[in-house]
């Protein structure tokens, strides 16, 4: 037990003299040496290091702390008023108010900036972190923390503030001017637009005048023929009964008749074209060998060229089979050798070439993606200049001289092409010659139905009299459907007069009664495309078809917006009008002839 108390004895004299000697060691910040490298170092940071007696309210510092303040560095501890009196007077109750919030608020720490006015007038910007000290009771006695000028970096911020706000403002005086441009571009394209319209509008408006002179030009001339042979005839007829009958009087009649009848025609190959130009005009398109068809021609195309030309032909061996109207492609195929003559009238050379090409979908022309069978016509003429090479489709418009050509024939080409499917390219240059190309749809197989066959395309010999022509056979009767009045007693009487027994409608819904109501049967349904009472002539056709599947069907045209050959009755025949009494005739004939007919066995 001595022992022990011996030890607690030792071990207390040990902690006296470690207290003893701790008081005896020199304090840090008394040192010399120390204190000047600390200030060195506050000085060189910038910071200043301060503290607050909170007991007696005076304040502590470094010498870099009264240096930020703009106070001579002291020793002495300064009223604390003394620092707060150098507050902005716009920050004081800010960090009045942050302070008493660390010291009641239980934080104790607390960071601020702040501005203070120097002595010397200065505007100095301020960053202030600090923190209380409180004693083992939780009682705060002292607040204690550094300073630090930040007036420098304030300003770098400022002006990059400022350079921001200018920027942002540029980027917004921009985005208005773009939003104006924008809004003005839009208003000029609107503008541009508009103009553009109405110049469409006016050169469309010029076509239709072009157009509407042309026809009338040329049908006004037809009707001068028609209408004074027939004026002439009729005063032949009104003289009396032995001029009327004698030889000469019956010869000019007869050839009043026939000028009449050949301005006539004229008429109609004029509608005929103006049909094609529309893509209106009634197509048999078929499987045709593109190579062959060329061939066939040759000798035409040579007659048609004279000696002076030379005919060049370049024919792919492998060249597709196209799909089209084998008439109208001759016919066009002609148009361009005429056009191609009269373009050489010193001579030159007509080169004929094929190919095959499939447009894709990366095709920089406006030509619809498939496989199509081109024909190519070139010449060595005089060419086109550029100003007219996107007019010569036109209808009337010609570079030929007055009397030299009708300005019908390439827009002719033109419209049976894209009837067809096809398109059109033309190159020309003056004194550089023209090319013309046909892009022909390719034949998918040699199975393509050839469709329904042109009956008036047929070439008839002339009838002499009304019972040379193909007449009915006993029992045959023909339901006639046509809304035209006179054309329908035209048809009336010429059928009657060819035997058949005729029953007439002028729509749809009226031949579907008279049908129904007739106790004989009817063998042909002869009846327009277009007609009135939303029943078309093959929307009637099937109809008639679900009632009597038996009987033939025979179509009629002067045209129709929805090609004939598209129709859903393609084993039927079309006869377009005007037809002559021949083709009237033939076509009744052998489409009753071709059709199974039981009942007249």
């Amino acid at each position: 037990m001595a022992e022990a108390g011996r030890r607690r004895s030792r071990a207390a004299s040990t902690k006296r003299t470690a207290r003893r000697a701790k008081r005896d060691e020199p304090d840090v910040a008394d040192d010399p040496i120390h204190r000047d490298a600390l200030a060195l170092a506050e000085q060189s940071a910038g910071i200043g290091v301060w503290t607050i007696d909170l007991k007696t309210q005076l304040v502590r510092g470094t010498a870099q702390f009264f240096r930020i303040m703009g106070l001579a560095p002291t020793d002495d501890r300064v009223p604390v008023e003394t620092i707060r009196a150098l507050r902005h007077p716009a920050d004081r109750e800010r960090v009045l108010a942050g302070f008493r919030h660390a010291l009641e608020g239980g934080s104790d720490a607390y960071e601020i900036e702040y501005r203070i006015v120097r002595p010397d007038g200065q505007l100095r910007w301020i960053f202030g972190r600090g923190r209380v000290v409180r004693d083992p009771a939780g009682v705060p006695v002292r607040y204690s923390g550094v300073d630090l000028d930040i007036t420098d970096r304030k300003i770098v911020q400022a002006e990059l503030d400022a350079a921001k706000e200018a920027l942002e403002r540029m980027n917004q005086v921009l985005e208005q001017r773009m939003l104006e441009r924008t809004a003005a571009l839009e208003v000029e394209a609107e503008r541009r637009a508009q103009a553009e319209a109405r110049l469409h509008q006016a050169q469309k408006m010029e076509a239709v005048g072009q157009l509407t002179g042309g026809v009338a030009h040329d049908f006004n001339n037809i009707l001068q023929i028609i209408l004074g042979n027939l004026q002439i005839g009729s005063l032949m007829l009104a003289r009396d009964t032995a001029d009327a009958h004698s030889i000469a009087g019956a010869d000019g009649v007869r050839d009043a008749i026939a000028k009449a009848q050949r301005a006539a025609q004229s008429a109609k190959q004029l509608v005929h074209r103006l049909l094609a130009f529309s893509r209106m005009q009634t197509l048999d398109p078929a499987v045709l060998d593109p190579n062959a068809l060329i061939a066939g021609m040759s000798d035409m195309i040579r007659r048609t060229l004279g000696e002076t030309i030379r005919v060049d032909t370049t024919l792919a061996a492998d060249a597709w089979p196209a799909f089209a109207d084998r008439n109208q492609l001759e016919t066009a195929l002609l148009n361009l050798v005429v056009n191609a003559r009269d373009a050489m009238p010193r001579g030159g050379r007509l080169t004929i070439q094929t190919s095959n090409v499939t447009v894709g979908d990366a095709s920089t022309d406006d030509i619809a993606r498939g496989d199509y069978v081109i024909i190519a016509v070139r010449d060595t003429g005089v060419g086109i200049p550029p100003e007219l090479v996107d007019k010569v489709f036109e209808p009337f418009f010609t570079t030929k001289e007055t009397g030299k050509g009708s300005g019908l024939g390439l827009s002719m080409v033109y419209g049976f092409v894209k009837q067809s499917g096809g398109h059109v390219r033309i190159q020309s240059a003056p004194d550089a010659g023209t090319t013309v190309r046909l892009y022909l749809p390719r034949a998918a197989h040699a199975g393509v139905p050839a469709g329904i066959e042109a009956l008036s395309a047929m070439p008839l010999p002339p009838a002499t009299s009304i019972h040379a022509l193909a007449r009915a056979r006993p029992g045959e009767t023909v339901l006639l459907v046509e809304d035209n009045d006179d054309v329908r007693r035209f048809g009336v009487s010429a059928l009657e007069g060819l035997g058949y027994r005729v029953l007439d409608a002028p729509d749809g819904h009226a031949a579907l009664k008279l049908l129904d109501a007739s106790p004989s049967p009817v063998h042909l349904l002869f009846t327009d495309v277009v007609l009135p009472g939303g029943m078309t002539g093959t929307d009637l056709a099937a109809a008639i078809r679900r009632r009597r599947p038996d009987i033939a069907v025979l179509y009629t045209s002067g045209y129709t917006r929805n090609p004939i050959h598209h129709a859903s009755v393609t084993d039927a025949g079309v006869l377009a009008k005007p037809y002559p009494l021949e083709s009237l005739a033939m076509a009744i004939r052998r489409t009753m002839d071709r059709s199974p007919r039981s009942d007249l066995d």
